[in-house]
């Protein structure tokens, strides 16, 4: 799997099925990746909302026109026999897009859904770090904390759900020192459907709220100041990384272990908030 698309996102307009405030707009060639490698969509907007083309992995090409839903395309297509609605949510760097059939009645099989992820045309993917591992599943499957935090940047909003709720009990208070990446969760956890377990975890004593963070980060985007948030949790991740490691026996040398103990004991008193990262980036 390369669910690598999520890693560039800035902002996803899928949250529990609610339209969000969008960084980008459909317009152009988009390319599937992953379950949807092989098909593409043409789109553009029209006067009317959009118009487009959908091309199977087999080429077989369908016109479509779809109405438009604050930056969401919404329309109806036939597909492998069935009727669908498609909606096509932007992200700066390509697209996610819905598949949700309709039953006889006309009435969504939402739990018949699929999620596709589409890569804008000249967008290149990049290499996947060398202790990634696939998402968890399901809610809860264990997970090493150095594992999700080498991944959890690369997987869907429901894969960090399921990885956050699967970590070890005492590496939460950990991650809460380190308040950018406490932040970098929460803003995965917020795109996810039914997250509320992980985010009752997640949001606690953090200042800030999916709406709010949400909003923020597509401030970010839109002020030039997202390339600065990712720097710094970078930075806090791999520390993080680096006190992980040490803390479940990898080997690292002395010098790097009693490093990441110093920069520990710095984080702890520390009382900034996922609020006050944010706060520095508007």
């Amino acid at each position: 799997m390369r669910s690598v698309l999520v890693a560039l996102i800035v902002v996803v307009l899928w949250v529990a099925g609610s339209p969000v405030r969008a960084a980008d707009s459909l317009n152009g060639s988009y390319f599937g990746v992953d379950d949807a490698d092989g098909a593409s969509i043409l789109i553009e907007p029209d006067s009317g909302g959009f118009q487009g083309v959908f091309y199977d992995r087999l080429g077989n090409s369908q016109r479509f026109e779809a109405d438009r839903m604050d930056e969401i395309a919404e329309g109806i297509l036939d597909m492998d026999g069935r009727t669908v609605l498609l909606r096509m949510a932007p992200l700066p760097y390509g697209a996610e897009v819905a598949i949700i059939p309709f039953d006889g009645n006309g009435q969504l099989i939402l739990e018949a859904s699929r999620m596709l992820n589409f890569v804008r045309q000249g967008v290149s993917l990049p290499d996947l770090p060398a202790e990634y591992r696939e998402a968890p599943r399901t809610p809860g499957e264990r997970v090493a904390a150095n594992s999700f935090l080498a991944s959890y940047q690369f997987w869907e909003p429901v894969g960090v759900v399921n990885g956050y709720l699967g970590l070890p009990e005492r590496f939460l208070p950990l991650v809460r020192m380190f308040p950018a990446v406490q932040l970098d969760v929460i803003w995965k956890l917020c795109l996810a459907p039914s997250a509320d377990q992980a985010l009752a975890l997640a949001l606690r004593g953090q200042g800030v709220d999916c709406p709010g963070v949400l909003e923020a980060i597509a401030s970010t985007q839109r002020n030039g100041r997202f390339k600065d948030y990712k720097a710094e949790v970078e930075r806090d991740r791999e520390t993080l990384r680096m006190v992980v490691r040490c803390a479940d026996g990898y080997l690292q040398t002395k010098d790097e272990c009693d490093q990441a103990s110093e920069q520990l004991s710095q984080a702890a008193v520390s009382l900034r908030t996922a609020a006050g990262v944010l706060a520095d980036y508007q």
